[in-house]
């Protein structure tokens, strides 16, 4: 029988909640039905043409009856095997015992009902044999087809779910390859925001005329900026010594308007100033370190970066000299950002995490993969 699911009228008909109300698809009732006739009318010709009778159709229906009852008893007992195993897909019992129940089930089902409905006799040669014969004659051929019918449904089921899994996998991949591409173009923006600049050329402008030796370095620091940012537009990867040339530049900048705060202090082991990191993961998070506040509402006096590599990961933490406040507003939302850029390119296999230390220091900890220059994996 081929798996479908059950029709919409099915669903809104059932008086209880469908997680809850066993549903036979249609289709699965159709298909017993028509087994059933088929099987039925070849048990018919095969003692027709061995033994003849002289009741051709009254024998074809009580064969056909026979036959249909332990299919149509299936389906029902695979609806429920189907339930039975929803949390474990990979158990067969239930499916067993739903071949073996409807093969006896509809055994016995037809032997109580087959009187009733006036089909008790087959009008051939098997109506002079013992009850306990024809059961016989019968049960081993029900087992057979039961179970072979159990068989390719479970296949064709089990086909169905690594289908469906497939499926999904390839659309969580689609998803993330669309978050990564989306990511990319944010990192774009990020490298030349018209806000930093507007604000960092309105703030050399407004020193320009007190202090000029101030303004001249504001934009010489701005010049470093901008070509540490610009390379960023065509390239898909960085390293973890460019971006920190980037950020040291972009901190220049913050120190010069912000009159020395904050200090900022970079260590990065030799081992992975060659790795590779994803352009314009950092800038946010300093930005972040940089917006935080102490208890009073001061200014961060000083951020620490420190990078190395942590087994088989490469760990990145901006610790914001405390006690510190985390920022809100558009600055808070920078760590939300980074996350889901890390989400959409490295999956579950990046981190990052903020916290404060024992002292009430901020932290930001950023763990991914560590890459080599080559793109390879240590």
């Amino acid at each position: 029988m081929s798996a479908s699911p059950p029709s919409a009228a099915a669903i809104a008909a059932a008086s209880g909640p469908p997680a809850t109300r066993l549903a036979v698809p249609a289709a699965h009732v159709g298909l017993a039905v028509l087994a059933g006739a088929a099987w039925g009318l070849a048990n018919t010709t095969g003692w027709w043409l061995a033994h003849g009778g002289n009741a051709p159709a009254r024998m074809a229906a009580h064969f056909v009856a026979e036959a249909t009852l332990p299919l149509l008893l299936l389906a029902v007992l695979l609806a429920v095997a189907d339930r039975a195993t929803r949390a474990h897909p990979h158990r067969a019992g239930p499916y067993a015992a739903a071949a073996v129940g409807a093969a006896v089930g509809g055994e016995l089902l037809f032997r109580m009902l087959g009187p009733l409905l006036g089909l008790g006799a087959c009008h051939c040669t098997m109506d002079q044999w013992p009850v306990v014969s024809r059961v016989a004659n019968m049960l081993p051929d029900s087992l057979i087809i039961c179970g072979f019918v159990t068989i390719g449904y479970r296949y064709r089921r089990r086909a169905g779910e690594r289908v469906a899994r497939v499926r999904a996998a390839e659309l969580e991949r689609a998803r993330l390859t669309r978050e990564a591409q989306a990511s990319r173009l944010q990192a774009m923006q990020a490298c030349i925001e018209p806000q930093f600049l507007f604000d960092t050329l309105a703030d050399a402008l407004r020193l320009h005329g007190t202090e000029p030796v101030t303004a001249t370095r504001l934009l010489d620091h701005l010049i470093v900026y901008l070509r540490a940012a610009l390379p960023h537009l065509k390239q898909t990867t960085s390293t973890v010594a460019r971006e920190c040339e980037l950020a040291g530049a972009y901190l220049d900048i913050l120190r010069t308007r912000g009159g020395g705060r904050p200090a900022f202090d970079v260590a990065v082991d030799a081992a992975v100033r060659d790795a590779r990191l994803p352009p314009m993961l950092l800038l946010p998070l300093l930005g972040y370190a940089a917006a935080a506040t102490g208890h009073d509402g001061a200014p961060a006096e000083a951020v620490e970066m420190r990078a190395a590599a942590d087994g088989p990961r490469l760990a990145i933490t901006l610790t914001v000299a405390g006690p510190a406040r985390a920022p809100a507003g558009d600055a808070g939302d920078a760590v939300a950002s980074v996350q889901q850029r890390l989400r959409a390119l490295y999956g579950t296999a990046a981190k990052l995490a903020t916290g404060v230390t024992a002292t009430g220091a901020l932290r930001i900890t950023m763990e991914l993969p560590d890459e080599g220059a080559d793109g390879d994996r240590r």
